[in-house]
């Protein structure tokens, strides 16, 4: 399988670069990855792997305010092959101009799909949805922005958690003549599930940034979200906290927590980017399936990520612009089930090119 999506990158290249020179209205992305994870489920008996990543994007433009765009994600694991997935999304998005140009109107809707080896089939989906939302530009140096999305997402293998998902989101940004950016943002969701009227959920969170640009080439951002979903004795069948214990615990309806984020990019010589970040998070999930009953599990993590990249730009219409990234990552999680207290270890190294 493996072989046959290098085949398969190859030809894509090729396909992309010959539709690039025909000067259509079209951007395409590759991104390709391979990466070291040395424990891939993050459990205290770690299990290491190697992963191959390709990641591919396109935009197809139709008129100037119409997008059609595609993207597609492979994971390909070197031991562990029942872990293999891929993920496609189809879109389209319109974007419009109101209040003499003042208001910015987005509106678009999509279909997608993630397929699983056999193994892992209950998380196998179709999902569609739609989309919109406006931003106002309040002055020169501030804007509001109001959206809404309705997504129906259909677990066609464990159908008790397929869902239907309203979402509305505010945001608020402002940045001061100190080079200061400030940015309020705020969400809130609503998960009905379409078999099981008794497990609605409800998402709140809300973050506060403030970015500072240090010097010309070195930037500062500071980050606190809240998450939070109320308890619900009805909130998950055992089904769904079933489903929630196996291995997807990053859903977002599973837990309430706060994080706490401190980002420092610089523009080192020759032009690479230097990126890191620190954070720290906590999380209390709701509902936690074990071999005994649901239980409840609270989790602290220290993630420390350390980015580096070099973009290579180019003259000629027939080779795309470039650029290596490395990227490394130590992730330390402490756990109420000891059972996921885990240290985790990912090294990345991959291209990106740009059509």
């Amino acid at each position: 399988m493996r072989l046959r999506l290098y085949i398969s990158i190859i030809a894509a290249i090729l396909l992309i670069t010959n539709i690039a020179s025909a000067e259509l209205p079209l951007s395409v992305d590759l991104k390709l990855y391979e990466t070291y994870v040395d424990n891939i489920f993050q459990t205290s008996t770690p299990v290491p792997d190697y992963v191959s990543l390709m990641y591919l994007d396109a935009l197809y433009g139709l008129g100037t305010n119409t997008l059609i765009n595609y993207n597609s994600n492979f994971n390909l694991f070197n031991d562990n092959s029942d872990l293999h997935n891929n993920i496609h999304f189809l879109g389209l998005d319109h974007e419009r101009s109101v209040f003499k140009d003042n208001g910015t109107l987005n509106f678009g809707l999509g279909l997608g799909l993630k397929n699983n080896s056999t193994d892992y089939e209950y998380y196998d989906y179709r999902v569609g949805g739609a989309y919109t939302d406006f931003k106002y530009l309040i002055t020169d140096t501030a804007f509001a922005k109001i959206g809404y999305q309705i997504e129906y997402k259909d677990h066609q293998n464990y159908d008790s958690i397929s869902f239907l998902e309203n979402t509305g989101l505010l945001q608020l940004s402002k940045t001061f003549s100190t080079r200061t950016t400030l940015q309020l943002f705020a969400e809130t969701g609503r998960r009905e599930y379409v078999n099981d009227n008794t497990s609605d959920s409800i998402l709140i969170s809300g973050s506060l940034k403030v970015a500072q640009s240090l010097t010309d080439l070195t930037g500062l951002q500071l980050q606190y979200t809240r998450h939070y979903v109320p308890e619900n004795e009805n909130a998950l069948s055992y089904l769904q906290a079933e489903y929630y214990g196996l291995d997807d615990l990053e859903d977002e309806y599973s837990y309430s927590g706060n994080q706490w984020q401190m980002t420092l990019k610089r523009i080192a010589p020759w032009s690479v980017m230097l990126k890191s970040t620190l954070s720290r998070e906590t999380r209390n999930y709701n509902e936690f399936y074990l071999s005994d009953g649901i239980q409840k599990r609270n989790d602290a993590s220290t993630t420390v990520l350390l980015e580096a990249e070099k973009k290579f730009y180019s003259d000629s219409g027939f080779i795309p612009d470039t650029a290596l990234h490395i990227q490394f990552l130590h992730k330390y999680n402490n756990s109420t089930n000891p059972e996921y207290d885990s240290s985790t270890n990912i090294l990345s190294i991959g291209t990106h090119f740009a059509f």
